[in-house]
């Protein structure tokens, strides 16, 4: 998995791109707190939220995982429940 170009607002001089969050949209209103644990993660790491049930959302974040994970990416993974 190759990750493209940023966008070009992203290449500004004074913007970093530290972190990548993937996050289900039903925890947008939890940002500040999955934030701060992306924030806590030392720099280049992926946050990935994965959902508590059994789900095809779930497994293709599992993918996401191992295909990252094989590419030599640093990932952490935590469980939705842990918000809200």
């Amino acid at each position: 998995m190759v990750f493209g170009k940023p966008p070009r607002a992203l290449c500004r001089p004074g913007v970093r791109l530290d972190n990548l969050a993937l996050v289900l949209a039903s925890l947008l209103p939890f940002k500040e707190e999955w934030q701060a644990v992306a924030n806590g993660l030392p720099e280049g790491t992926t946050l990935i939220i994965l959902p508590m049930a059994d789900n095809p959302q779930r497994r293709v974040l599992q993918t996401v995982v191992t295909l990252l994970e094989a590419e030599g990416h640093q990932v952490t993974t935590v469980a939705a429940g842990r918000f809200g």
